[in-house]
């Protein structure tokens, strides 16, 4: 069993897009998440080799310098239970099988924030096991 995080939950977003990138991390900040916004595969990378770990990885699947499921298998790597929301504007595409037995949720580009709210708060392994403990 898993120890719940202290503090906010911390949300690794990695998206090429300056501006959106900007804002939604604004409004997730505003929703009390900690933010870390990087614009690239390599940062990624690099991010997620360092402590702490994120408990929360929103990534486009297409980022410059690699993609997302690269991305997703390497952060998984290091967390079995990290929760990953996969943007595009291509959401009918099929996923490759790489994000292994938990798959992301894929959200459609132009975002849909109440929605992707619902995933991070309704939806989240953490929301899931704490409703499974309120019950048992």
């Amino acid at each position: 069993m898993s120890v719940p995080p202290l503090g906010p939950p911390r949300v690794l977003l990695v998206d090429g897009d300056f501006r959106s990138s900007q804002r939604l991390a604004s409004l997730l900040e505003e929703d009390g998440f900690c933010v870390e916004v990087v614009r690239d595969g390599h940062s990624a990378v690099r991010r997620l080799s360092t402590q702490p770990l994120p408990n929360i990885l929103i990534t486009e699947l297409h980022v410059p310098l690699t993609d997302g499921v690269t991305i997703a298998r390497l952060a998984r790597a290091h967390n079995p239970d990290l929760q990953i929301v996969v943007l595009t504007r291509h959401p009918n595409q099929p996923l490759p099988p790489a994000f292994g037995s938990m798959p992301p949720v894929v959200l459609s580009k132009p975002l849909d924030y109440a929605r992707l709210m619902e995933v991070l708060l309704v939806e989240s392994p953490a929301a899931r096991s704490a409703r499974t403990a309120s019950h048992g």
